[in-house]
């Protein structure tokens, strides 16, 4: 049996238990992650923690709502058993009536029956470092490579020890034309989630400089054996100095040959989804579904599907 269970009532140890068990893990899904981005989540749990599907909600003009928090790629439905279409239909089918809208990412494991569902898919790129150097290097494009290489013609020094004051203000200084697309409370989510990571030693800022200036900038989590590239940020002379392919270059290097997946997290930006293929990415997909429960009399007057929009 499927029941609806409040934020309160959630055993949070079987959850992440649950969540370290599943066949399609990620970070976002444990509850501690939960618990940095977003003020509410309910949940719907699967006999005792079997299965579990997280639901991030807001109130907003009378009406509440689920939505995709801020540093949150991918959730929807978990389980150490393999997940059915029937099954994950199952799971939104419980999804409580009191949920007027919602927008759910599901995650690379959760496959749709595309009659009952209307899906948008959205990117994302994962490489296994499993491998050899060398064979790694071997699947890095032409291009890649040739910026490494032109990396080493400059005295770039990588530093494991970066704060994340200074890559959010790399990214300010150098992104500000993707400020605006930015939601409201992204700034505020990314430091708390890094502070929350870094006290359970999950995070790990790298850096890469030249002469002592700051050219770029990555902040990577783990969790089991995934590490993601969950923030990055370079400056203007980082494209002609191959900065941020040096930096995941020597990340890569320094974990060849472990059972860890290095995940970028998408883009669907093509020239960024392209960057990360060539490192020799696989894509590895996930649906964004939306379900639309207002009263037609009042769909066209709720702001509702404007303003979470950037939230995805």
């Amino acid at each position: 049996m499927i029941h609806y269970i409040k934020h309160q009532e959630i055993d949070k140890a079987k959850w992440d238990a649950c969540m370290e068990q599943s066949l399609h893990a990620t970070i976002y899904g444990y509850s501690y992650y939960l618990d940095s981005v977003c003020e509410q989540w309910d949940a719907l749990i699967e006999d005792d923690y079997i299965s579990i599907m997280p639901l991030p909600y807001r109130k907003k003009t009378g009406i509440t709502y689920i939505f995709s928090p801020s540093m949150t790629q991918q959730l929807g439905v978990f389980s150490c058993q393999l997940i059915s279409p029937s099954k994950v239909q199952e799971f939104l089918e419980a999804i409580p009536s009191k949920f007027k809208f919602c927008r759910i990412n599901l995650n690379h494991g959760n496959i749709l029956n595309r009659e009952n569902y209307t899906a948008v898919t959205h990117t994302n790129l994962e490489l296994s470092l499993d491998k050899p150097c060398e064979e790694l290097f071997g699947l890095f494009s032409e291009n890649t490579q040739r910026n490494i290489k032109k990396a080493a013609k400059f005295n770039l020094s990588i530093h494991k020890d970066g704060t994340i004051t200074n890559l959010v203000q790399l990214f300010k200084e150098n992104k500000a034309q993707d400020l605006d697309g930015l939601p409201a409370d992204f700034y505020f989510c990314l430091k708390k989630v890094y502070k929350m990571l870094l006290e359970k030693h999950q995070a790990q800022i790298w850096e890469v400089r030249y002469n002592g200036a700051l050219y770029a900038g990555a902040f990577f989590g783990y969790a089991s054996n995934k590490v993601y590239f969950l923030f990055s940020a370079s400056s203007k002379e980082a494209k002609e100095t191959g900065s941020m392919p040096f930096l995941i270059h020597n990340f890569i290097q320094e974990n060849v040959s472990k059972n860890l997946i290095l995940d970028f997290e998408g883009s669907d930006s093509p020239s960024l989804a392209r960057f990360y293929r060539s490192f020799g990415a696989i894509d590895k997909n996930y649906n964004q579904i939306i379900l639309n429960r207002l009263p037609n009399i009042i769909r066209s007057f709720v702001k509702i599907l404007k303003y979470d929009k950037k939230i995805t």
